[in-house]
C-alpha cells in the first residue's frame, strides 16, 4: 500500500519545483539535493554537507554557498538575451550589470564578474565604497559600471576619476541638480563624462514596481526636467557625453 506522504508530495507542497527552478529538488532519499548546474552537472545531498560539517565541528548556523550556481546564473541571463537578440534581429547587443548592494561579499562579486567577462557583464555600485570595488574589479573596456543612487560630490568626482582612468562609468542622474553637478566637476577633472539619465514616465505598469511609474513616482526626471537637462547638456558642450536613458 502506499505511503500517504512520499517524495513527490514533499516537492509538490513545498513547491520545490517552482523555488527550485531545477538547482533543488529532494531525491530519492528524501534530503534537499542542489544541483548547481541543473541537468550539465552534478548534484550535492544537502544532509551529507552537514554531516560532514558536524563531523569537522564547524558552528551552525552555517551558510552553504555554490559559486557554479552564481555562474550558471549569469551565463543564463546573458544567453537568453543573445537568443532573444538573434531570434528577432536586433542591431544592438545586451550588456547587463550586477547590482553589487545585493550581495556585497568579495566571493561572489568576483564570481559573477569571472563568469560575465565573456559577456562583458559589468557592475551597478550605489555608493563609494562599492564604487571603490568595482573599479578595482572591472574587466574589459566594454564593461560598464553605472552608478546609481545618492551622489555627494566625492561620489560624482571618484566615478571621474574612474573615466580618466579609461574606465566605461556611466553616472546616472536622478535630479536635475545631479546634472549640474556632474557637469562642473567634469570640467574641474578635466574628463568627459558618461551621463545617464533616470526618467520618470508617467504611464505606470503593472506588478511590483508599478509604484516606481507615474507622475507621483519618486525617482527620476519628468518631462519638462528632461527637456531641462537636454539644454543643460548642450549649453556646456557635453550633449554627446549622454550615454543612458533609465527608466
Amino acid at each position: 500500500m502506499k505511503s500517504e506522504w512520499d517524495i513527490e508530495s514533499a516537492i509538490a507542497t513545498y513547491n520545490v519545483e517552482g523555488w527550485g527552478e531545477g538547482y533543488f529538488t529532494v531525491n530519492t532519499s528524501g534530503n534537499v539535493e542542489a544541483r548547481p548546474l541543473k541537468n550539465d552537472g552534478g548534484s550535492i545531498d544537502l544532509l551529507e554537507v552537514v554531516n560532514e560539517a558536524r563531523a569537522r565541528k564547524l558552528g551552525f548556523p552555517l551558510l552553504i554557498r555554490f559559486q557554479d550556481l552564481l555562474r550558471h546564473r549569469v551565463e543564463s541571463i546573458n544567453r537568453a538575451f543573445q537568443s532573444a537578440i538573434s531570434e528577432f534581429g536586433y542591431k544592438n547587443y545586451y550588456r547587463g550589470v550586477f547590482p553589487i548592494k545585493v550581495n556585497q561579499l568579495r566571493e561572489v562579486v568576483e564570481e559573477i564578474v569571472d563568469a560575465g567577462e565573456q559577456f562583458n557583464f559589468g557592475l551597478e555600485a550605489g555608493s563609494k565604497p562599492e564604487l571603490v570595488a568595482a573599479l578595482a574589479m572591472q574587466k574589459g573596456a566594454e564593461t560598464l559600471i553605472i552608478c546609481n543612487g545618492y551622489k555627494d560630490p566625492a561620489f560624482i568626482r571618484l566615478a571621474l576619476l574612474g573615466r580618466k582612468l579609461g574606465k566605461p562609468v556611466v553616472i546616472v542622474a536622478e535630479k536635475l541638480e545631479e546634472v549640474e553637478q556632474i557637469i562642473r566637476a567634469s570640467k574641474e577633472v578635466g574628463v568627459e563624462p558618461w551621463i545617464g539619465i533616470r526618467a520618470r514616465l508617467y504611464s505606470k505598469g503593472s506588478g511590483k514596481w508599478s509604484p516606481s511609474g507615474g507622475e507621483n513616482a519618486k525617482f527620476g526626471l519628468d518631462t519638462t526636467n528632461l527637456v531641462a537637462a537636454s539644454q543643460m547638456l548642450k549649453d556646456a558642450g557635453q550633449a554627446h557625453c549622454l550615454k543612458l536613458v533609465h527608466f
